[in-house]
């Protein structure tokens, strides 16, 4: 999540001038912050997807494994539904959070400073 927010603030630094010319073809500042947002949305939701299926993966490949090594056939396998969507929830309002901030800085920049060569 922080790794996030450091990438954010980073691309409003680096996407300066694509922001200023965005503004000056009449992007207003909340479609700017919006697409910054959803480009951070998409980045977290893959990233939670990711984990959640090699996680999913892996604890069954490991109840495959002990369930064969210990030969016992009534052990269950079951994914704490709940728990996993109070965490991935959590994990996704602060991903936006850390994210909101460069946002907007984004949108704040005005197009002819922007556009000014450094």
């Amino acid at each position: 999540m922080a790794a996030l927010g450091v990438v954010s603030t980073r691309a409003v630094v680096e996407r300066r001038q694509q922001i200023g010319v965005l503004r000056a073809v009449g992007y207003k500042r909340y479609m700017i912050q919006a697409s910054f947002l959803l480009e951070s949305s998409f980045i977290s939701l893959m990233g939670v997807l990711i984990g959640l299926v090699l996680g999913l993966t892996l604890s069954y490949n490991a109840f495959l494994d002990i369930r064969q090594d210990a030969n016992v056939d009534n052990l269950i396998y079951s994914v704490p539904w709940l728990q996993l969507g109070i965490i991935i929830s959590i994990t996704y309002i602060f991903a936006i959070i850390t994210t909101f901030i460069p946002s907007r800085q984004a949108a704040k920049i005005a197009p002819a400073e922007a556009l000014r060569y450094e």
